[in-house]
C-alpha cells in the first residue's frame, strides 16, 4: 500500500479544485509513439494514451492490433506498478496474478480483464515465436507526467529518453534510492536479468526498478512547477502580464516558473522542443525571461521554439551539480484571432543524461477572464478588494509514523482560495460573482459590483456578452465551503422542534454529534463569508477565528457522508483553523505572496497540519460585497 502525508480529505478537495481551474485538458495534443516489438517477452513503457472518436481509451486488441501479439499484462491502476517478490522478480510465471489485468489473443470476446489501454504506465506484451521484429505507431494523449514509486518493492517504470545513457549515468544519483544492483530488464525468454551499470538505457522500455523507502526520483535533473499534478503549464486565470524589456514598447507577458533541480555530478542544460499547437488556432508565443541586473523587473531573453520542425530550444540556464535553478517563461496573451485559447506541446529534455518528458503549455486570452488590464488596480499599499489566488500544500502530517512529524507530502495539492477586504477586515470567500449595477444611459457608467448573496444577482447586470445576455463571472473556491449557520434564527426550526424539547443554539453543535440520523428540521442554511483575524498585507497575518470554520457532521461537504450508504449518513465534526503568513518583500503591485499553514481537527484522531505557499492575485478594487454586513 502506498503511504502518503496527504490526507484523504485535502486529496478529495484538491482534485474537485484543480477541476473547476482547468479549462483544457490535461490530455490534450497528440503524439505518435512508436513501439518496436521483438518475438517472445516485450517491456514497455507507454508515454501516450490512445483515445479514441469519443474520447474514450481504446482497447488492448485495437492499440496494439498485429495478429502476432498473444498477450498483454499491466499492474491493476490500484495495485500501482509494483509487484511483490523479495529480491529479484524471476521469471513471468511469478508475477502475482491477482495484481494483474490481463489479455489474451484466446479469450472469448468481452471476457479479458485488461480492456482499456491507459497512458504512463507499463505493459508486457508476448509476441509470438518466429515472428519478424515489428514496430507499431501508437498515436495517443500526452501530459506531463511524474513518476511515483511505491516504497521498498520493485517498481515496473519507464522513462521517455533523447540521447544516450547508461544506468549508471540515469540512476547514480539517487544514490541508495535506486541502486544498479536491483535493476531487471526483461529477456524475451520471459526471464528478468539484472541489468550492469554500464549498459544503455533503451526510451519506453519499462525496467523493474527496487525503490529503498520514500522517492520521488524522476531523473539526475528533477523539473517542477505550480500545478504539475494538473499534467501541463497552464497561463490562464486573472491577466497578470508584466511589460518585460528591452523592446519599445515592452512586451507584455504573463509570467510562470520552471524549477530545475540537478542531483548529477556534471552541469545540466535544460532545453524545450516544440512538438505540437493546437490547429487552426495558431502558436503560443512563449519567451524565456530573466530577471534584470539594473533593479526590479524582468528582460526577455530569446523566444522559446517557434517552429515544430526547428528542433530543441536551449532556456538559457546552466544547472550546475547539486544546485537547483528557477526559470522564468512567459506567455503573450494579447493576440487577436483565433478563439481565447492557445495550447503549445513541448518536449523537456532535462539534460543530456537524464529524462525527457511532455509538456503541454497551455493560454487563454488576457481579456477572457476579469479584466483585460495589465497593470496595477492601485498602488502596492492599497489592498482593499477582491483576492484570487491559489494555496499549494507542499508538506502534511504524516499519520503513519510515531510522532506524527509534518513530511514533505507526495503530490503538492493545488487549491483555489478567495479573500475579500474591505480595508478594515478580511473575509473568506467560497463564492462571489462579478456583476455591476444596472444602467438606462451610455453616457453614465455602471459601477462594479461583488455579490457573494445568489438573491441579491437579478439586482445587478452582468459584465460579459454570453448569447445575447449579459452574465456575471462567478468564482468559486470547492476547497473552502462556508459553515452552516446555527444561530437561532437561522436554525429556528430545529429549536422549536417539539422532537427535541430543550434544544437551544449554543447546544445545537453537541446535539448534531449525537445524533446518527440528520434530524429532518435541520436547515441547509449556509454563511457567505468568514472573518478572518489579523492584516492583508506585506508581514502581515491572517487567519480564522478559532472554530469558525467547521463543518459538522451532516454538512453537505462532509467528506465522510454518503447519500446511499445508510452505514454513512453522518461523519465528525471537522474544525479548520488556517493562517497566512505574508512574505516581508511584495515587490509586484495587486500580488502578495505568503505561507500557508492549516490545521484539521477531527479528520483524524490527532490534528492534521497542512502547510505550503500561497499567491493571491487582486481582481476587484471594490470595497464593499453586496449580500454581507
Amino acid at each position: 500500500m502506498k503511504c502518503s502525508p496527504n490526507s484523504n480529505f485535502w486529496s478529495a478537495l484538491a482534485v474537485l479544485t484543480a477541476g473547476i481551474l482547468l479549462s483544457v485538458p490535461a490530455w490534450a495534443q497528440e503524439v505518435t509513439q512508436s513501439v518496436t516489438l521483438n518475438p517472445g517477452w516485450n517491456s514497455i513503457w507507454l508515454e501516450v494514451e490512445p483515445t479514441g472518436a469519443d474520447g474514450y481509451q481504446k482497447a488492448p486488441e485495437v492499440v496494439f492490433n498485429n495478429a502476432a501479439i498473444e498477450m498483454i499484462a499491466t499492474p491493476k491502476p490500484l495495485s500501482s506498478t509494483a509487484e511483490f517478490f523479495a529480491e529479484d522478480p524471476g521469471t513471468i510465471g511469478t508475477f502475482n496474478q491477482d495484481g494483474w489485468q490481463q489479455w489474451n489473443k484466446t479469450d472469448a470476446p468481452g471476457t479479458s480483464d485488461l480492456t482499456l489501454v491507459f497512458g504512463n504506465r507499463p505493459y508486457l506484451i508476448k509476441v509470438a515465436q518466429g515472428t519478424v521484429p515489428f514496430s507499431i505507431p501508437i498515436t495517443g494523449k500526452v501530459r506531463f507526467f511524474r513518476p511515483t514509486w511505491t516504497p521498498d518493492r520493485y517498481n515496473l517504470i519507464g522513462f521517455g529518453l533523447q540521447g544516450t545513457r547508461t544506468f549508471n549515468d540515469f540512476f547514480g544519483p539517487s544514490g541508495t534510492k535506486h541502486a544498479v544492483s536491483k535493476i531487471f530488464r526483461l529477456k524475451t525468454n520471459g526471464d528478468w536479468q539484472l541489468v550492469n551499470g554500464s549498459d544503455t538505457m533503451v526510451s519506453n522500455q519499462a525496467y523493474w526498478v527496487f525503490c529503498n523507502g520514500a522517492s520521488n526520483y524522476m531523473g539526475p535533473v528533477a523539473v517542477d512547477f505550480d500545478f504539475s499534478s494538473s499534467g501541463r503549464l497552464d497561463f490562464g486565470g486573472p491577466s497578470d502580464a508584466l511589460e518585460v524589456g528591452p523592446s519599445v514598447p515592452p512586451v507584455e507577458l504573463d509570467l510562470k516558473e520552471i524549477v530545475f533541480t540537478n542531483l548529477g555530478t556534471t552541469s545540466a542544460v535544460p532545453e524545450l522542443d516544440l512538438v505540437a499547437v493546437t490547429p487552426g488556432l495558431g502558436s503560443l508565443a512563449l519567451f524565456v525571461v530573466n530577471p534584470s541586473s539594473t533593479g526590479f523587473g524582468y528582460v526577455r531573453g530569446n523566444q522559446v521554439d517557434t517552429s515544430v520542425a526547428a528542433g530543441s530550444s536551449a532556456l538559457g540556464e546552466t544547472v550546475a551539480s547539486q544546485t537547483t535553478r528557477t526559470l522564468s517563461l512567459g506567455a503573450q496573451r494579447n493576440w487577436t484571432t483565433g478563439g481565447v485559447g492557445r495550447l503549445n506541446l513541448y518536449r523537456v529534455k532535462t539534460s543530456a543524461t537524464g529524462a525527457s518528458f511532455y509538456l503541454p503549455v497551455t493560454a487563454t486570452l488576457n481579456n477572457s477572464e476579469y479584466t483585460a488590464s495589465t497593470t496595477p488596480l492601485s498602488p502596492a499599499s492599497e489592498r482593499t478588494g477582491l483576492w484570487i489566488g491559489e494555496v499549494i500544500v507542499d508538506s502534511a502530517t504524516s499519520i503513519v509514523e510515531n510522532g506524527a512529524p509534518v513530511k514533505p507530502a507526495a503530490v503538492k495539492a493545488p487549491a483555489r482560495i478567495i479573500i475579500h477586504y474591505n480595508g478594515t477586515t478580511a473575509r473568506l470567500l467560497s463564492q462571489v460573482t462579478l456583476m455591476q449595477t444596472k444602467t438606462a444611459d451610455a453616457d453614465v457608467a455602471p459601477t462594479p459590483v461583488l455579490v457573494v448573496d445568489p438573491a441579491r444577482i437579478p439586482f445587478f447586470e452582468g459584465i460579459k456578452e454570453r448569447n445575447g445576455k449579459r452574465v456575471g463571472v462567478r468564482m468559486e473556491s470547492v476547497a473552502y465551503d462556508m459553515p452552516r449557520k446555527m444561530d437561532a434564527t437561522s436554525q429556528a426550526a430545529i429549536l422549536s422542534d417539539p422532537a427535541y424539547p430543550g434544544l437551544t443554539a449554543a447546544g445545537l453543535p453537541a446535539f448534531l454529534v449525537s445524533r446518527t440520523v440528520r434530524p429532518p428540521s435541520l436547515k441547509e442554511v449556509y454563511a457567505l463569508s468568514v472573518d478572518l483575524a489579523g492584516t492583508l498585507g506585506a508581514s502581515g497575518t491572517l487567519s480564522t477565528i478559532s472554530g469558525s470554520l467547521h463543518l459538522d457532521p451532516f454538512h453537505r461537504s462532509n467528506p465522510f457522508r454518503h447519500p446511499y450508504h445508510h452505514d454513512h449518513s453522518f461523519g465528525p465534526f471537522i474544525y479548520r483553523d488556517l493562517k497566512i503568513d505574508f512574505d516581508s518583500n511584495q515587490p509586484l503591485g495587486d500580488v502578495l505572496r505568503g505561507t500557508y499553514t492549516e490545521t484539521i481537527k477531527g479528520l483524524i484522531n490527532s490534528n492534521l497540519t497542512l502547510t505550503g505557499r500561497v499567491e493571491l492575485r487582486r481582481v476587484s478594487t471594490v470595497a464593499t460585497l453586496e449580500g454581507t454586513p
